[in-house]
């Protein structure tokens, strides 16, 4: 899964703007474009639940992928505490899911002449609630 979403971090860099111009629900471009590039997930033979009911929330994506499974939660960087709540987040669903590990995807929305891609573009994995927490930002 990490080499996948380095991937898609490089990809997303190199195209977001680009294709989030056309969405008129400017929230949802990122989600969409994360969903279209983890078709090649399903194209081998892996399933992608979304919004799949966890407790009583919904993680935004659970991956099964040659017998592992991989919880992601995206977030949209509105505010300071989206991070926080990202994290809380996540350990609640893989506490749930009796897993330990995870992605909490942070998309920055305000424009790269605003926040530059060398200063949103981010990976870093840290233990949270006793979870292993990828952090992956862009």
């Amino acid at each position: 899964m990490d080499k996948l979403l380095k991937a898609f971090q490089a990809f997303y860099r190199e195209n977001s703007e680009m294709w989030l111009e056309k969405f008129d629900y400017k929230e949802a471009g990122p989600h969409l474009l994360l969903m279209a590039f983890l078709q090649r997930v399903i194209n081998g033979g892996g399933k992608i639940h979304r919004e799949m009911a966890v407790g009583t929330g919904r993680t935004d994506l659970l991956i099964e992928f040659n017998g592992e499974r991989f919880v992601l939660e995206l977030k949209l960087k509105r505010l300071p505490s989206a991070k926080q709540k990202g994290l809380d987040q996540i350990s609640r669903y893989l506490d749930t899911l009796g897993m330990t590990k995870g992605y909490l995807i942070l998309f920055e929305i305000k424009p790269s002449s605003v926040v530059t891609w060398e200063t949103r573009v981010k990976w870093e994995t840290l233990s949270h609630q006793n979870k292993e927490i990828t952090i992956v930002e862009m």
